[in-house]
């Protein structure tokens, strides 16, 4: 097998429909394809190593270990879920520990960007397993994934780095251009004083709201989901700042439409009771979450008075849930000014230089690369 420094740079590479492609069987890819080693919940044993199991979220993460005598380890490879999320690979750059339930593929020359190349191309084969049936160890070495070929008919490792590294350069150009655009838009930070050098008062949270209307959603089974267009279904969650998904927008769906500019307080749902979410665009929401609309709301005042607004969700629970009569006892704290009212400028103003401060740390760290 060619390393890839004998295999030449591409000043410009032909796209993925002009390169000649060919089967390989795993073992002629991979020179270890390994399955990690059993370890129930009971065994693990709290640390700093990434526990890789057969999730599809996190990378594969599932828990953090220490690495004893009865773990596997690999490093710099792909994992690749047996059962469970069965057929869900990821490229794994750091040290981790492996379950049974993943086998890890690694080869020591190929770099991240081949990895990365070949782990949607295994991903591809996922449709042909499921929860009954799953990938085995016969099953793995049977495996067979297409790859672009050289002239001679070896994986093309020079052209699967090269297009990766043409791919993350163009998303690395479009995150510089929006931040670059965002601190524009932001202006430059003011110096504010800080949150403990400021006073602050309990305000009741319906009086700081001119009108306050439930979601007017009937549930999903009413509305038709789509990946394309379409507008926010808003749950009572504040995962996803609330989105489940996305539904068509239609003469049915129309009706149900919420403007955005918005503060949502949840009333119940999985763990979420008593939070707030801010919405800037427009959606569709479940009755389940309230939404307060006022003329001191922006994006910036709303994510300031979000995260004020959390500080009460303690208080509510399955047993205890949210509604129009509780919110109207329900009171925040805010920085004022020196009349006493709520100091929405401090807030808005707070909120930007938060988010300048961030994405000048994101500048520079993509300025790094």
């Amino acid at each position: 097998m060619p390393k890839l420094d004998e295999l030449g740079k591409y000043a410009e590479i032909p796209r993925l429909g002009e390169k000649e492609w060919a089967h390989f069987k795993m073992p002629e890819i991979f020179d270890l394809i390994q399955r990690g080693k059993r370890l129930k919940n009971a065994d693990h044993v709290p640390g700093m190593v990434p526990y890789v199991s057969s999730t599809a979220n996190n990378n594969g993460v599932d828990d953090y270990v220490e690495a004893t005598s009865s773990t596997r380890v690999f490093e710099d490879c792909i994992s690749l879920a047996n059962s469970g999320s069965v057929g869900t690979a990821f490229y794994e750059p750091f040290r981790f520990v492996a379950s049974d339930h993943v086998t890890a593929l690694k080869t020591p020359h190929l770099s991240k960007y081949v990895y990365l190349f070949m782990t949607a191309l295994i991903e591809k084969q996922g449709s042909n397993f499921n929860f009954n049936r799953e990938i085995n160890d016969a099953r793995i070495r049977n495996m067979q994934i297409m790859l672009p070929i050289t002239d001679s008919g070896e994986p093309d490792y020079g052209y699967m780095e090269q297009y990766v590294r043409q791919k993350f350069e163009a998303m690395l150009s479009e995150y510089r251009a929006y931040i670059e655009a965002r601190i524009a838009e932001l202006g430059e930070p003011i110096e504010l004083p800080t949150l403990a050098e400021k006073k602050w008062n309990p305000f009741p949270i319906v009086g700081l709201f001119t009108l306050i209307v439930p979601g007017k959603g009937k549930g999903l089974n009413h509305l038709n989901k789509t990946d394309n267009g379409g507008v926010n279904y808003i749950g009572a969650t504040n995962r996803n700042n609330g989105v489940l998904c996305r539904v068509k927008e239609d003469e049915y769906s129309r009706s149900m439409i919420l403007d955005g500019n918005c503060i949502g307080f949840i009333k119940n749902g999985d763990g979420s009771a008593g939070f707030a979410i801010y919405k800037a665009e427009r959606f569709i929401s479940t009755s389940d979450v309230l939404y307060g609309y006022a003329n001191w709301v922006n994006k910036y005042t709303g994510l300031f008075f979000v995260t004020a607004q959390d500080m009460i969700e303690h208080k509510y629970s399955h047993g205890y849930k949210r509604n129009k009569e509780h919110l109207a006892g329900d009171k925040v704290m805010l920085p004022i000014t020196d009349s006493g009212e709520p100091d929405y400028e401090y807030m808005e103003q707070y909120a930007k230089n938060m988010m300048l401060r961030k994405y000048h740390q994101y500048l520079a760290f993509l300025r790094s690369r």
